[in-house]
């Protein structure tokens, strides 16, 4: 008569564990903040509407201790509104968003834009001479109009944040443990 067998029950970690040859699943929740870098100059005076300019992933994005993101990825921003300073010392607008980042052959849709807070995208806005404006031409009539206001320009290695737009898995074949980046200033 044969001895019997017994099946050793699997433990939840066991069962959580993925076997030491197969990938883990790793999720970064839809907007997981991300630090990039601005890889082009843009500006009000010589960016326009629906300009693309170059960005790259700044820090690799950790979860839990797994890379599933390493920096130096490539994407793009755009210009959202650009507008030069104007006369009367109105100042330049510049208002850019993060599109996306390209891993692989895969498209990580981005948000947001952020240097300063305000919204989804950022504002940026030059010198504004409004009120030197309006003292000269108290003093000196119409040509105070022909003071203009500064305008803004990004310099290429500006750090910003955006945020990931939607879920994004990524499968990662042997999982190894990394430093946490620095962490990035909540909002």
């Amino acid at each position: 008569m044969a001895a019997p067998v017994f099946e050793q029950e699997e433990t939840a970690s066991q069962a959580d564990q993925p076997a030491p040859d197969q990938p883990a699943t790793i999720v970064v929740p839809n907007g997981h903040r991300i630090v990039i870098s601005v890889e082009a100059q843009v500006g009000s005076k010589i960016s326009n509407a629906r300009d693309m300019f170059p960005i790259r992933l700044a820090q690799p994005v950790v979860i839990d201790g797994v890379e599933v993101l390493p920096a130096g990825i490539e994407g793009e921003g755009q210009v959202v509104h650009a507008e030069k300073g104007g006369f009367a010392g109105a100042a330049g607008e510049l208002i850019l968003a993060a599109r996306y980042l390209q891993f692989g052959d895969r498209r990580i849709e981005l948000r947001s834009f952020k240097f300063i807070e305000e919204g989804d995208e950022v504002l940026f806005r030059g010198q504004d001479n409004t009120d030197i404006t309006i003292a000269t031409v108290a003093t000196i009539g119409v040509l105070g109009f022909l003071i203009s206001g500064g305008n803004t320009t990004i310099e290429p290695g500006t750090i910003a944040t955006a945020k990931l737009r939607n879920d994004e898995e990524f499968e990662v074949a042997q999982p190894q443990q990394v430093a946490e980046p620095e962490a990035v200033e909540s909002e």
